[in-house]
C-alpha cells in the first residue's frame, strides 16, 4: 500500500465520507486575484499535492418535525459544520509528517482559507460545481462540508469529472430569494441571505420579509437542485441534531443557554444577531399568539432588537 492509498484509508476509517487528491497547481482564472487561495505555492513554496476531504452534513441530522412556530437553519449549520473541516485532517497530517513530508491544514474560517476548497474538490473528482458555485457530489449532493491540506509530497492524483455538469438547468439561479446568483458560478455574497443573517445590525424591512422562517443561512439554491432533491429522498436522517428549532424557545434563551447551544453546534453568530433573526422569523410566522412575547422586546435596551420586534408585531397585525 503506497502513501496515497494509506491517506485514503486513514481518512475513511476516521469517519470521513469523501477523500480525494489533486495537484497543487495554480487555480487559473480564480476570481479573487489577490487571494492566497489562488495558488497553493503561496502557502507552501514546494507544494505538490492537495488532499481534500468531505463529510456528509446529513448523517448528523434527524427528520424534522415542523410546526407553525419553528425556524430553520441550513443543514451545514444544524450538523455543526459552519466552518471548513480542520480537526478531521489531523490524522492525515500526522501520517504525511511520519513520512518526512510537510502538511499544512487550511484554516477553518473561509476568510482565512489557503485552499479554494470547492474548486479543489472538483479537481479531485469528488463532484462538479453547480451554477450556485456549490459543489455537487454524486453520493451526497451539495450536503457536504469540505476541508483540505497542502503538502510537498508527490501523490497519486484523482481525475476530475470531464462531462458531468448542470447542463441548461438554472433552478438555483431562478429560485434565489435575493437574486444573489448574478450569473452561473458568480454569487454576490453581501446579497446572499446566509451573509445577511450572519451580519450584525438592522436588516431592511423588504429583506426581512424574504427571510421567512430562516434563523441562520439559506439553502434555497441547494433545495431546488434536481440532484440534491434526489439525495434528500433516499438518505434517511437518523442523526442526533435537529434541523428546525422552536422559535419561542429560542426567543427566551438567556446568554448562558445561548452560549451552551451554539458552543455545541460550533456557531459563530452573536447573541443579539441570533435574537434578531428569531424575532424576524416570528414576525413572518403571522401567528398572533406571539405578539405578547414580542412586546417584551419593544422596550429592549438594544436598538436592533427593539426595531425588529416592532416590525414583527406590525407584520403580524
Amino acid at each position: 500500500m503506497n502513501i496515497s492509498e494509506r491517506i485514503k484509508k486513514v481518512a475513511l476509517s476516521s469517519g470521513l465520507d469523501l477523500v480525494g487528491i489533486a495537484t497543487a497547481d495554480l487555480f487559473k482564472g480564480y476570481r479573487w486575484k489577490d487571494s492566497i487561495m489562488r495558488d497553493p505555492k503561496l502557502s507552501m513554496t514546494d507544494a505538490k499535492s492537495l488532499v481534500i476531504v468531505g463529510v456528509s452534513d446529513l448523517k448528523k441530522l434527524k427528520t424534522p418535525q415542523y410546526n407553525k412556530l419553528t425556524g430553520r437553519v441550513s443543514r451545514s449549520y444544524a450538523s455543526g459544520h459552519e466552518f471548513n473541516l480542520v480537526d478531521e485532517l489531523i490524522p492525515i497530517k500526522k501520517l504525511l509528517e511520519s513520512y518526512g513530508y510537510q502538511a499544512k491544514i487550511s484554516p477553518a474560517s473561509i476568510a482565512q482559507s489557503t485552499i479554494p476548497l470547492k474548486l479543489a474538490a472538483v479537481r479531485t473528482g469528488m463532484g462538479w460545481q453547480g451554477k450556485n458555485s456549490v459543489v455537487i457530489t454524486l453520493e451526497f449532493g451539495s450536503w457536504v462540508t469540505f476541508g483540505g491540506l497542502i503538502t510537498n509530497a508527490s501523490l497519486d492524483y484523482d481525475m476530475p469529472f470531464i462531462e458531468k455538469n448542470c447542463g441548461s438547468c438554472t433552478a438555483c439561479i431562478d429560485a434565489c430569494p435575493m437574486g444573489a446568483i448574478q450569473s452561473p458560478y458568480i454569487v454576490e455574497m453581501p446579497s446572499c441571505l446566509e451573509e445577511i443573517l450572519n451580519t450584525p445590525g438592522n436588516i431592511p424591512d423588504d429583506i426581512k420579509e424574504k427571510i421567512g422562517d430562516r434563523i441562520l443561512s439559506c439553502e434555497t439554491c441547494l433545495e431546488v437542485c434536481p440532484h440534491n432533491k434526489k439525495i434528500l429522498k433516499y438518505i434517511k436522517l437518523k442523526g442526533p441534531n435537529p434541523l428546525v428549532f422552536d422559535l419561542l424557545a429560542m426567543l427566551n434563551l438567556d446568554k448562558k443557554e445561548f452560549k451552551s447551544m451554539t458552543g455545541k453546534l460550533g456557531w459563530s453568530v452573536d447573541f443579539v444577531t441570533f435574537k434578531r433573526n428569531v424575532i424576524i422569523a416570528l414576525g413572518n410566522s403571522g401567528n398572533r399568539s406571539v405578539i405578547n412575547q414580542l412586546k417584551k422586546y419593544t422596550a429592549h435596551s438594544n436598538e436592533i432588537l427593539k426595531r425588529s420586534a416592532k416590525w414583527a408585531i406590525t407584520k403580524i397585525r
